[in-house]
Order: structure tokens, then sequence, then C-alpha cells
């Protein structure tokens, strides 16, 4: 259950990098439109950044994410998101 918990803060750390990496693409854009709905991507990266960033400090100090059972579920829920930015980042590129 640890090298889930490990492999787990790996993913995060990976999503968190995903997030950083959207959010300048919509700060850019917010800088050529400003528009509400660039804003809103701005706010979307920036409160799922900070999810991010407090989920995955939280297995790395807290015990209590790591009772049985519960490195699998976390485990895919960051793959899914980490897929899922991956694609986000795709379509906003091109």
């Amino acid at each position: 259950n640890s090298q889930l918990i490990t492999i787990d803060v790996i993913i995060g750390i990976g999503n968190i990098c995903l997030l950083l990496i959207l959010l300048f693409m919509y700060l850019r854009s917010y800088r050529d439109f400003k528009s509400k709905f660039t804003f809103g991507l701005v706010a979307f990266a920036l409160l799922l950044l900070l999810q991010n960033i407090l989920f995955t400090g939280f297995l790395l100090t807290y015990q209590g994410f790591r009772g049985p059972g519960m490195g699998t579920p976390i485990f895919f829920l960051n793959i899914i998101e980490f897929f899922a930015l991956s694609i986000l980042i795709w379509v906003t590129w091109e």
C-alpha cells in the first residue's frame, strides 16, 4: 500500500505540472482576449491546482489517507485526472 501511495504522489505531482502548463496557457489567452470565459478557465485551473497541491500534500503528510484500501481509489482518481488534463492541454494547444 505504501508503494501505491508513492505512485499516487508522483502522479499528483504530474497533475500539478499539467495544471501549471494549463494555467499558463489560459493566462496567455486571458491577456489577449480579456473575456469572461477565459477568466473562468483561469479560475478553474487555479482552483484545481490548489486542490491538487493540498491533496498531494495531505498524501505526503497525513496518515489518514493511508488507511486500508485507500491506495487503489486514489490511484485511479489521479490517473483519470492525469489523462483528462493531458487531453485538455492537447485540445487547448490546438
